[in-house]
């Protein structure tokens, strides 16, 4: 019951958020304690014995008590990190409760590995050529196939190619124009104001290249 005590007011005190099933284990632990207490958990020999347990029972509560008064005051409640993380979690468990509360920093944008390979020739040019059909590569730093396709095409060619971050943790995330676009899954190319989901082989790029330049000519 003590420990409860404790959790909920790191839940209600410092995450500002509710979990029901953190305050039905605290209401059952509660009612086991009472229940112990009118049961007879107190030993009914003497008067000093029955003080003494009173008095363990007390020192208990009002440790949790300090113990959470003092969580509050080491915490910036109004830290947006800690404020987000309570408010995607509402299962959360009392171990990730004191974790959250601990941490006050936000994370920091993530950006996409390196690109390792050089270009050839054929890349070089399919890039120019998608450069002058405004074609964009939607990803996420995280996407392996977004990673592979960059790969595909080498360092010096994807310098021609503008990349659109579509995940909020990503660095210069553009979410919201990836929203606008119902971008369908990573990575989609756009070409000619087209959308191409998945990753492609140089082949099938060059073969949407050369049928969208035969449809501008008519």
């Amino acid at each position: 019951g003590t420990f409860s005590t404790y959790l909920m007011s790191l839940l209600f005190g410092i995450l500002h958020t509710s979990c029901l099933y953190c305050i039905a284990s605290a209401t059952l632990s509660w009612t086991l304690a009472v229940s112990a207490w009118l049961g007879g958990a107190v030993p009914e020999t003497t008067v000093e014995k029955k003080a003494q347990a009173v008095q363990s029972s007390v020192a208990g509560l009002s440790t949790a008590t300090i113990a959470a008064l003092l969580l509050f005051l080491s915490v910036n409640v109004n830290d947006p990190s800690t404020m987000a993380y309570a408010g995607t979690n509402p299962g959360i468990s009392s171990q990730l409760v004191a974790s959250a509360a601990s941490s006050s920093k936000p994370l920091e944008p993530q950006a996409p590995p390196p690109i390792t390979q050089h270009s050839s020739e054929r890349s070089l040019a399919l890039s120019q050529n998608l450069k002058s059909l405004d074609a964009k590569m939607f990803g996420a730093f995280w996407c392996s196939h977004c990673y592979d396709q960059k790969q595909t095409f080498g360092f010096e060619a994807m310098q021609n190619i503008p990349y659109v971050e579509c995940s909020n943790d990503g660095v210069n995330s553009q979410t919201p124009l990836c929203k606008s676009k119902d971008v369908p899954g990573y990575p989609t190319w756009e070409i000619g104001g087209k959308l191409f989901p998945g990753e492609m082989e140089l082949d099938e790029l060059e073969d949407i290249v050369k049928d969208l330049t035969n449809n501008n000519r008519k």
